[in-house]
């Protein structure tokens, strides 16, 4: 009977394992995740008061009432 035992037990360490191992990849990728997001949303707000600030200094230089940007996103791919 404890050689039975022993010989499950031998074979479920591996999975066992394994499924710890699963676990803190998917905790470590998901702290990743969360530890980017912020940052690529800080460097994204810096970029958009970099634009408004430059649109600004624009707008004092040609002394004029307002300024724009016009990007279009409906441009076909050339193939």
């Amino acid at each position: 009977m404890v050689e039975i035992i022993t010989a499950f037990i031998t074979k479920l360490t591996p999975l066992i394992v394994s499924i710890t191992a699963l676990i803190v990849a998917i905790l470590k990728s998901k702290k990743e995740i969360e530890n980017t997001l912020p940052k690529k949303i800080q460097k994204q707000c810096s970029i958009d008061i970099e634009i408004t600030n430059r649109l600004e200094e624009i707008k004092e230089y040609l002394k004029a009432d307002r300024v724009q940007i016009y990007d279009f996103h409906n441009r076909r791919a050339l193939c």
